[in-house]
């Protein structure tokens, strides 16, 4: 008998996975710490799907609860579907009530989640023999049209994810294969990590996009995107595929990626992301106290910060953002540092084992 999946965050994509499990005939429950929210959804019983998914329909939920217990009690999938500024203090909720042998994936991880996750759990003297995992990303591309009703606007065919330690890929994909396939459970959580394009693409822009923001002058993000700006972004590229070398990972260049990914052309970042057709119409923030710094920066940027310390890669340009960034926003999280990954005097080589065999 197939045992109930638990997902931890009711947004838009917690959501829209509960309806897409539960119509691929899975039983759900469903966690978040918003009693308005878990009401509605037992009044209503699921959510209804709808859009450009491959089930559309109505997605019965078994339960929806703000008891974390409750709803992790006798699952072995357990989806985190949360931005990352959250992932620490859910770590921390469910360490009392994790039991062996559950797998519990971050959706997206950002960069590094898992391995955060795993010394949060240790922290909390979690003993618990569970499996932690990341994606990339997140599978639908989705609003919520209200509580209960989701629209999705696109479906991923497939992209990155890892199990920490990597050598229980084999092991998660199977058990992701009748419901999600589009998890690609190839390559480590350092891969995955780096493959967080968000990490080049939001930060650095956003605080050269200063003035504007202040000001609260309406642009697009992308189409007003400038040469500079461009600039930076290859630079800051340039570090992480140093990174990605230092680890023995072969990964794209950002523009190779856009090409690959989207509908555009150019020979440097300027043009590519100003001929980025999906791009258009993407207004620019009102307040830097936005996710492209508040959580881009702590969860992404330090992240590979930290990657770079341990492998002893220097990311001058990484650092710059970052520094820039908190004397911008002081209050801004600590985020993936070497103390808050448990990685503090790990060599590059314990890391690398850490990550691919445990």
């Amino acid at each position: 008998m197939q045992k109930p999946i638990a997902i931890i965050g009711a947004g838009n994509g917690g959501q829209a996975f509960a309806g897409y499990l539960s119509l691929h005939g899975r039983e759900v429950k469903i966690f978040d710490v918003v009693q308005a929210t878990v009401d509605r959804l037992t009044e209503l019983g699921g959510v209804t799907l709808s859009g450009n998914s491959d089930v559309t329909g109505f997605g019965k939920i078994q339960l929806a609860s703000t008891d974390i217990g409750a709803v992790m009690e006798g699952c072995e999938i357990i989806l985190v579907v949360l931005p990352s500024i959250y992932h620490k203090d859910m770590a921390k909720k469910m360490a009392p009530y994790l039991k062996d042998g559950q797998i519990v994936v971050l959706n997206p991880n950002a960069s590094l989640g898992p391995v955060e996750f795993k010394n949060t759990l240790k922290e909390c003297g979690c003993t618990a023999d569970v499996i932690l995992a990341g994606t990339s990303t997140l599978l639908f591309a989705c609003r919520a049209v209200e509580i209960g009703k989701v629209e999705v606007a696109g479906q991923k065919a497939s992209f990155a994810a890892a199990a920490y330690p990597a050598k229980y890929n084999t092991y998660v994909a199977e058990k992701f294969a009748d419901i999600i396939p589009q998890f690609a459970f190839e390559d480590d959580i350092l891969r995955v990590s780096l493959d967080n394009l968000n990490a080049m693409m939001h930060p650095a822009p956003t605080i050269l996009y200063t003035a504007k923001i202040e000001h609260e002058e309406d642009f697009e993000y992308y189409l007003d995107f400038t040469p500079g700006q461009g600039a930076l972004v290859e630079a800051l590229d340039k570090e992480r595929m140093a990174l990605a070398e230092a680890y023995g990972l072969k990964i794209r260049t950002l523009i190779d990626e856009y090409k690959n990914v989207y509908v555009t052309k150019g020979d440097n970042m300027y043009e590519v992301i100003t001929n980025c057709e999906g791009y258009h119409g993407i207004k620019g923030q009102k307040t830097l106290r936005t996710r492209y710094l508040l959580e881009d920066i702590p969860y992404s940027l330090v992240a590979l910060q930290s990657m770079g310390k341990v492998a002893g890669v220097p990311t001058p340009c990484i650092d710059a953002v970052v520094t820039i960034a908190r004397s911008m926003i002081p209050d801004m999280d600590e985020g993936r540092t070497l103390k808050n990954l448990g990685l503090e005097g790990v060599s590059k080589e314990e890391f690398e084992c850490m990550c691919r065999e445990g």
